[in-house]
Parts: structure tokens; C-alpha cells; sequence
């Protein structure tokens, strides 16, 4: 056989040989499934990191949303001109239960919000709205803007100087005690308060101290001792106090 014809089998098979193992890759690769390809990139990504990207997300989710309670039920309440210790009273809860959901301390149940909200007229549905529309703060407040937080009928006017807005970080009050009148007994509540004497006499009573203000003096006290002011006198006494927090 000639010498030539060899070397030309010889291509040939090798040629057919390279073709049949192309083909057989080509086959391999065809034959992995498209699911196969996600699987291998999922099982990729570690599990540590998904579970911390979950935990991040749900965290702020959850911070925006007790963040967002506690604002607008503190909305809710001074726009009905109701005192923290008002409000609780009505939706049977302490003083204190009211001053940490509205500071975002605690984070009410469902039955506990839905109380709170029938006292302040509001329910779920309208509380968690999109709709909701968060008060322009005012930079004068009138007279008629103030809020009232004692009752109707009481014989103490604690009025409010409230200007909607949510980032404030001061109250202050206008306070008048018609004769012979007095605050709660033994009232006490996170904070601290200063106030001035404008009018008449007020007696001032923290745990078994009296001090007794005259026109012009001025008061420097931890609202956390429990304390009352009384007017002694036959005439009306007025204050102006400002306290921390702003809630009250």
C-alpha cells in the first residue's frame, strides 16, 4: 500500500475520532439542566449571610414600625388634649405602660394598641393607613391652639403650649390654680421640670418637703419624687413650667 494512503487513513481517523468526542461534550453540556446551574449558585452563597441580610431588613422594618406607633399615638393624644396619665386612665393602662410606647420603649400588643386607640377615637385599619398625614408643625401658637390636659371641670388649668411638631424636645405649660386648689397627690413622672411663679402663691410639696413660691420665685425640681402643688390662698395662682420629656 502506498505510503501516502497511510497517512491519509491515519487523518482520517483521527479526525472522525475528534469529531465523536466534540459531539460527546457537547452532549454533557446539554445535558445539565438549567435548575442544576441555580442550585450551584445558591448553594454558592453562604447561609450565614443570607440569615444576616433577613435579620437586617426585618430589624429596620420592625424599628420603623414602633418608631412610627409611638409617634402618632403621642399625635393622637394631644390632639384630643389628653395628659399621658388621661389616656391611660381611660384605656385602663399605668402611666408609665403610656410614656414608654409613646417614647418607643415597648412595643404594644394588639389588644393594648386597639384600647388605646378607642379612647383617642382612631382604630387599626386607619391607624396603619397609608393615608396617614403627619401635622405641620406652627410656629405661633394662639391661645385657641392650646391644649387643655386636666378635665373640664377641674379647678387646675394645665394648658399645653403644643405646635404639632414631632422632633420637639421641651413642654411647656400655662398653669392656673383657682383658690384653695391642687394638683393630684403625689404626682411623679420621668423627668424634670423648671417653672416661675407670675401670680400669687403656690406651695409646692416633694416627699415630706414643703416649699412655699411667692410671685417671682422660681422652681427647679426631679419629677420622678413624687410632688403636688397647692395654692393655699383665697386668690388665683398662675405658672408658667417647661419639662422634659414632652410627653406628660
Amino acid at each position: 500500500m502506498p505510503e501516502n494512503h497511510k497517512l491519509n487513513s491515519t487523518t482520517k481517523s483521527k479526525a472522525e475520532t475528534a469529531v465523536t468526542d466534540i459531539d460527546n461534550i457537547e452532549s454533557d453540556v446539554n445535558s445539565v439542566d438549567d435548575k442544576d446551574i441555580v442550585d450551584i449558585e445558591i448553594d454558592d452563597i453562604d447561609d450565614d449571610e443570607l440569615n444576616d441580610t433577613e435579620t437586617a431588613s426585618t430589624s429596620e422594618t420592625d424599628e420603623s414600625l414602633k418608631e412610627d406607633i409611638g409617634k402618632k399615638i403621642n399625635q393622637l393624644r394631644l390632639a384630643k388634649g389628653y395628659s399621658q396619665r388621661k389616656l391611660a386612665k381611660m384605656s385602663g393602662l399605668t402611666n408609665t405602660s403610656i410614656s414608654s410606647i409613646e417614647r418607643n420603649k415597648v412595643s404594644p400588643a394588639v389588644n393594648t394598641l386597639k384600647a388605646i386607640l378607642t379612647v383617642l377615637g382612631s382604630d387599626l385599619t386607619t391607624f396603619f393607613s397609608d393615608e396617614w398625614k403627619e401635622p405641620r408643625a406652627r410656629v405661633i401658637v394662639t391661645p385657641k391652639d392650646l391644649l387643655e390636659l386636666n378635665e373640664p371641670n377641674s379647678r387646675v388649668s394645665l394648658k399645653q403650649v403644643y405646635n404639632c411638631s414631632t422632633t420637639r424636645n421641651l413642654g411647656f405649660l400655662i398653669e392656673t390654680y383657682q383658690p384653695n386648689s391642687s394638683t393630684e397627690e403625689k404626682i411623679a413622672h420621668e423627668g424634670e421640670e423648671i417653672g416661675t411663679v407670675i401670680e400669687g402663691k403656690i406651695i409646692i410639696r416633694i416627699e415630706e418637703s414643703t416649699y412655699l413660691l411667692n410671685q417671682g420665685d422660681s422652681y427647679v425640681i426631679d419629677t420622678t419624687q413624687p410632688h403636688t402643688f397647692i395654692n393655699p390662698t383665697d386668690s388665683v395662682t398662675r405658672i408658667v413650667s417647661a419639662h422634659t420629656p414632652t410627653t406628660y
